[in-house]
């Protein structure tokens, strides 16, 4: 994709400069090159009708390797770089919105796992065909009432007595209140 290679070529001065961000920067750089060529890849065979079937997924048997850290607001690298990178965010958002697009979004989500994150760190608002869908409410268990206070004076189903001392007080306290 033309548009994903523009936005690389456009990161590439904030990748040069030996900044604090600059690991950030080339881990951006890194992701959006392995999804242009993901995407590539998924759009060519799905014109030419070679898409492979999915294969069920395979429960993780290993730590699943450590993931680049990237900022978790939206818009991240839109808002850290330079207008080249919010033009051809805004390209890609043409592009998503056209009508081939968002047939190929619908037939292959496969595509949509590689481009959420992209809309999500560029601000862009994905198409429908790509949302996630909506979480499921969690619903909390009722928690049993608290018992109220017993008013002074009130016999307690209990069979036996109160401690003389518990007694003691009830009484001043009820001295106390008149």
């Amino acid at each position: 994709m033309a548009i994903l290679a523009g936005m690389r070529s456009a990161l590439a001065p904030h990748v040069n400069h030996h900044t604090p961000r600059t690991p950030v920067f080339l881990a951006a750089y890194n992701r959006i090159g392995r999804a242009a060529a993901r995407l590539v890849t998924l759009y060519t065979r799905w014109k030419n009708n070679t898409l492979p079937a999915l294969r069920p997924s395979r429960p993780r048997t290993t730590q699943a390797p450590q993931k680049p850290y990237f900022p978790a607001g939206r818009a991240w690298l839109a808002g850290r770089t330079d207008h080249h990178v919010r033009g051809h965010a805004s390209q890609l958002q043409h592009l998503l919105a056209q009508p081939e697009m968002a047939e190929f979004l619908t037939q292959v989500p496969r595509a949509g796992r590689i481009l959420r994150p992209l809309c999500h760190m560029l601000g862009i608002e994905p198409p429908p065909a790509i949302r996630p869908p909506p979480k499921a409410k969690r619903i909390r268990p009722k928690r049993p009432p608290k018992p109220r206070a017993v008013p002074p004076g009130t016999p307690l189903p209990s069979d036996r007595p109160l401690p003389a001392y518990v007694r003691a007080a009830a009484r001043a306290w009820r001295k106390k209140a008149e």
